[in-house]
């Protein structure tokens, strides 16, 4: 993946989501309201490493976890709190906790 571009990453992301839900990816695409992929390979900023904590990363991850009525919502490896920080395992819950959060926030769970 690391040679595709932002368009043609999200919609292989779409693509794998849809398989595993059994969903049409045209529907999803017409759904979509916004995306954004970055090759982190290529990323100025991140230089292919993965998400490491600082003195500060606490801090940081109080601030972007917040629900206070906003319409951005931040997840991933960086937001994890556990033990292991820039995994896959990390991202994925992370996810998860969003996922609730935005089902609660809308009443749906």
């Amino acid at each position: 993946m690391a040679s595709l571009g932002e368009d043609q990453l999200v919609e292989e992301g779409l693509s794998s989501i849809a398989e595993i839900f059994g969903v049409d990816s045209k529907l999803m695409i017409h759904k979509l309201v916004a995306a954004r992929a970055i090759n982190w390979a290529h990323d100025t900023y991140a230089g292919g490493a993965y998400s490491y904590a600082t003195p500060g990363t606490r801090g940081a991850q109080a601030v972007l976890s917040r629900w206070e009525g906003g319409t951005i919502f931040f997840s991933g490896e960086a937001l994890y709190r556990g033990r292991d920080m820039g995994t896959v395992e990390a991202a994925l819950a992370g996810g998860l906790e969003t996922a609730r959060a935005l089902l609660e926030q809308n009443g749906i769970a």
